[in-house]
């Protein structure tokens, strides 16, 4: 399903906000028809942030969940269940990486101490610090809930199992490329980009010649005319 990202900001913004959602038709409907009932069989499984610091508040904790919860219908929480199906461990410790996943085996921990390092005042870090451990929670179960598969089916992107793997090609689904060059050229790592031996000698940024082809090449494009450039002077062409 495609979320509208109006619809995900409404829903972050009330989640933080502490705002209550308004009566509408549908919830008058909803009412009316003897409210809601859950499908047995249905809500099954459960994902658990499990808090084991103290720098972040419960209450972000629990924003993020809720608002998770409302954007998917599953069982979404923050509370120390370790017999959750999916566990985001949420630690304090200086000297471990910021995000650790390991989708196969349905955990993360997210590290809190990591969250503000990069910031020099006090009150720079006092200010953005449990914005982004709420975002990082989102990106760290987004990962860990899929969401970096693939929008084609029958890849190695979208298994949930290491036994799914056989059913797979061996490759790289087409519409990951553009994630990994956009991803690459934020952190540093650029494509090459080629071109003609005779066009980089034109342009004058092509190295040394390396074979009788390329020397040739490099003769032609950098030999001095046998006759000077003159400038003739027209006098019907300049009027």
């Amino acid at each position: 399903m495609k979320t509208n990202p109006l619809y995900f900001a409404s829903i972050a913004i009330a989640v933080f906000c502490g705002v209550a959602f308004a009566q509408s038709p549908k919830t008058d409907r909803i009412a009316k028809a003897g409210g809601e009932v859950v499908r047995p069989g249905t809500f099954t499984g459960k994902v658990a942030i499990i808090s084991q610091q103290s720098r972040l508040p419960a209450a972000d904790c629990q924003a993020v969940a809720r608002m998770l919860a409302e954007l998917t219908q599953c069982n979404i929480v923050a509370e120390a269940d370790e017999k959750a199906t999916i566990r985001l461990y949420l630690i304090d410790a200086s000297n471990e990486p910021v995000m650790l996943l390991a989708p196969e085996d349905h955990w993360g921990k997210l590290n809190v101490a990591r969250m503000v390092e990069d910031l020099p005042g006090e009150r720079a870090k006092e200010k953005f610090f449990a914005s982004r451990a709420r975002k990082m929670i989102i990106k760290s179960l987004s990962l860990l809930m899929g969401g970096g598969s693939s929008q084609f089916p029958g890849n190695i992107m979208n298994t949930a199992s290491l036994r799914e793997l056989d059913q797979c090609q061996e490759g790289v689904p087409v519409d990951m490329v553009d994630n990994y060059l956009a991803y690459l050229k934020a952190i540093g790592v650029k494509p090459a980009e080629k071109t003609t031996y005779r066009k980089a000698c034109r342009e004058g940024w092509a190295p040394e010649p390396t074979n009788e082809v390329q020397r040739v090449i490099w003769n032609q494009v950098h030999q001095i005319p046998d006759k000077p450039i003159t400038i003739e002077f027209d006098p019907k062409k300049d009027k």
